[in-house]
């Protein structure tokens, strides 16, 4: 009888057929989560140079796991039937797995997104596919996680949670960049081949993390040392781009380099037309070529050191430039001429240093430079020319010291200080052959000190993460910002959350009503001054459940968003004096979900958003609530990923409710704001690819992608747009209503090789 159970039993144990000669070890991992439908977490660093050899025959899952143990001398961690932690053998010791991220979530979405207690944690190399996106575009990624938007259709013009997109904190290796992006925005500014890591924040931010109240984008570059030339190629129909990896000395010194150019000043293709027409509607660019030009392009470099086992020091820099000329002959035989330039660029140091098992240590320096050059020159005879000059600044600079002490298996405390620099101004200036007149200038530094302690402990089935951020401003005063995140594990298939978190924010974006084609840019930089612009700060409860079981999976939150200190600007346009500023606060309540069901070879998933958020401001509409212009109240996205051999491809439905928008009335002046929404917008997204592979691990990777597919073209804004007729329009202001169309069908191919 107890043969025939034991016989039974075996029959029941999976078992799929193997064979492999010194093969890659993330090669053999990536086809044993195929046929078992089963997920590793790892730190890319530890698969290096490991390779796995197994004769020809079944094995089972635990037969598999042993192979691998034995082989390459790490360890399996087995979280539940379906997830598995790779650790070195080494980390086995509970004190020492502490430091890695908790995965609450693996294959959030897809494959390379996953969900910790804190944060989602992309690796855009690893991102299957994503329905609409292009070769893993950082930012375009992240608008197919629930609560992130981006009304405008842009790249970088993230909503998240209520927030608008200059309430997001972008870091590239501790670096603040200010424009991420390319072609107004479009897309992102991150190379895509790039080996990196990006840790997105939406609610209980660890203190360490400020400056902004939405939301927090930290991308790290690989601190990967290689031991031989590497190297990875790609082009697509806007640019090219290439990254190349070289050991310098032995596992001691390494450097990467990276290079991305736009293909547009040379070759003008269907995907460059449609963001064309996107971008520049209702403005007077409409024909690029030879002469009319748009070109943008990012270069990025690292130089990694390892001077022993438990030092690394690294040091990088970045540099994102975006270039337009422009000239079109107006009706009377004058020439205008335009030109703009977006740059944004820096470096910093990163110092990490293991005293020993229990303190850990990570210095960072960092400097940052944004400038936005802009002018508009009607040249009506060689001798006479009316212009318009925009210019804004910011320097950005500081100094981080951040410490992590392992009291034991339960308790972690983060703690540091931090030192920032801010130089911020703005120039608008109108000027002729005889004279010229400044609209508008200012400029405005501040020091900031910052002290912050982060305490989290993890017990049975609870955990508890708590601490508070300090900042004293020298423009602004003393913040005290409190975080606090409770987490309760039900079982291992039910966990229930609740978190508060206080942030403020003293660098914000305001808008300029002066003359400028420009509509995307007409935005500038501001640094709080405790008068005219007040600090902004936000108070974020958040609370939610997460369901899995039998590869099903249902994250639910539901949250509210309280900000103070917002404004509403108008710059004057024929005084610098005259100027209008509106002080007020607002809030968000909303709703993020996704249910997902996966399998072997697919997976669906659905994604649904609520948001109502609404702002008040002083003597505008009586001081009552109104929506924001940026409010989307319903996001849906259904999708459907399919993956066969070698073969990706992956469909996304999108539909939304339209935006808020105002009426103006008999006087052209603006009336029932944003009391009427516009219509909804739907669209369908497709993308794919083949994935070729080699004896030697090298791989071509070729795919496509189909934005709004049935080119369903819908007004996703009004904006009003104001009017200088005559003299009088200075005094009193009078605007006209400008439609702004979605992006039609837009195709786009590439090709990915890495050697």
């Amino acid at each position: 009888m107890n043969l025939f159970l034991q016989n039974l039993w075996a029959q029941k144990i999976e078992k799929h057929q193997f064979s492999y000669s010194s093969e890659a070890l993330d090669k053999v991992v990536l086809d044993v989560e195929n046929k078992f439908s089963v997920k590793y977490s790892y730190v890319d660093e530890i698969l290096n140079d490991k390779t796995i050899s197994l004769v020809k025959k079944k094995y089972s899952l635990d037969e598999i796991n042993l192979e691998i143990e034995k082989q390459t001398h790490l360890k399996i961690v087995k979280i539940d039937n379906r997830f598995y932690s790779l650790v070195k053998n080494e980390e086995e010791n509970s004190e020492k797995i502490t430091y890695l991220d908790v995965i609450l979530i693996e294959g959030f979405l897809a494959k390379g997104i996953n969900k910790t207690n804190e944060k989602y944690i992309i690796y855009p190399q690893k991102v299957e596919t994503l329905p609409g996106v292009t070769d893993a575009d950082v930012l375009l990624s992240l608008q197919q996680l629930p609560g992130v938007k981006s009304p405008n259709e842009t790249a970088t013009g993230l909503h998240v949670r209520g927030g608008t997109s200059d309430q997001n904190l972008v870091l590239w290796d501790g670096i603040r960049l200010y424009h991420p992006g390319h072609l107004f925005g479009m897309i992102s500014g991150i190379n895509p081949a790039i080996s990196q890591s990006v840790n997105f924040y939406n609610k209980a931010v660890n203190p360490k993390f400020g400056e902004r109240i939405s939301s927090i984008i930290d991308i790290k570059s690989s601190d990967k040392i290689v031991g031989q030339l590497e190297g990875n190629a790609g082009l697509n129909a806007l640019n090219a781009d290439l990254d190349i990896k070289a050991p310098l000395l032995k596992e001691k010194l390494g450097i990467q380099v990276a290079v991305r150019k736009s293909v547009t000043e040379w070759f003008q293709s269907p995907t460059f037309r449609q963001l064309e027409d996107k971008v520049f509607q209702n403005t007077v660019f409409n024909n690029f070529d030879d002469q009319n030009k748009f070109q943008f392009q990012d270069f990025s470099t690292k130089l990694n050191f390892k001077p022993t086992e438990n030092a690394s020091i690294s040091l990088s820099g970045i540099y994102i430039d975006n270039d337009l000329k422009y000239t079109n002959k107006t009706k009377d035989s004058s020439t205008d001429n335009q030109q703009m330039n977006i740059s944004n660029y820096g470096f910093s140091i990163n110092w990490s240093q293991k005293y020993s098992s229990r303190f850990h240590q990570k210095v960072l320096l960092f400097y940052s430079n944004y400038d936005f050059d802009y002018e508009k020159k009607e040249q009506f005879s060689p001798s006479e020319f009316e212009a318009y000059k925009k210019v804004n600044r910011i320097t950005d600079s500081g100094l981080e010291a951040n410490f992590n002490y392992l009291f034991n298996s339960k308790f972690t405390l983060d703690f540091g200080y931090q030192l920032f620099g801010n130089d911020v101004s703005h120039l608008f200036n109108t000027f002729n052959q005889d004279l010229g007149v400044v609209l508008s200038l200012k400029q405005v530094y501040t020091i900031n000190h910052v002290g912050y302690s982060y305490l989290k402990f993890d017990a049975k089935n609870w955990s508890l993460y708590s601490g508070f951020r300090l900042s004293k401003f020298s423009t602004n005063g003393t913040v005290f910002e409190p975080r606090v995140l409770v987490q309760k594990r039900f079982s291992e298939h039910f966990i229930w959350q609740i978190s508060y978190e206080r942030r403020s924010q003293i660098l914000s974006q305001v808008r300029e009503n002066t003359i400028n084609d420009l509509s995307l840019e007409n935005y500038v930089w501001a640094l709080s001054d405790n008068s005219s612009y007040p600090i902004q700060k936000a108070n974020h409860f958040a609370t939610g459940i997460i369901l899995k079981k039998d590869n099903w999976l249902l994250d639910l939150d539901i949250y509210r968003k309280q900000i103070d200190g917002i404004t509403t600007s108008t710059f004057g346009f024929s005084n610098q004096n005259v100027t209008s500023i509106y002080k007020g606060n607002g809030f968000t309540n909303g709703l993020d979900l996704l249910l997902q069901k996966t399998a072997r070879d697919w997976s669906a998933w659905m994604t649904y958003t609520f948001q109502d958020s609404q702002n008040r401001f002083e003597t505008i509409n009586n001081f009552n609530y109104f929506l924001v212009n940026s409010n989307v109240k319903h996001a849906l996205n259904l999708s459907f990923n399919k993956k066969w051999n070698k073969y990706s491809v992956t469909a996304g439905w999108f539909l939304h409710s339209g935006k808020p928008y105002s009426l103006l009335d008999e006087n052209e002046q603006a009336t029932d704001l944003n009391a009427k929404t516009l219509p909804a917008y739907h669209r369908l997204d497709v993308s794919g690819f083949y994935q070729f592979y080699n004896k030697d691990n090298k791989n071509l990777k070729v795919g496509f992608s189909i934005y709004n597919c049935y080119n369903n073209r819908t007004v996703i804004s009004k904006e009003f747009e104001r009017k200088f007729s005559d003299f009088g329009d200075f005094a009193t202001p009078r605007y006209a209503v400008k439609d702004y169309y979605s992006l039609g069908i837009t195709p786009n191919i590439f090709v990915r090789m890495s050697f």
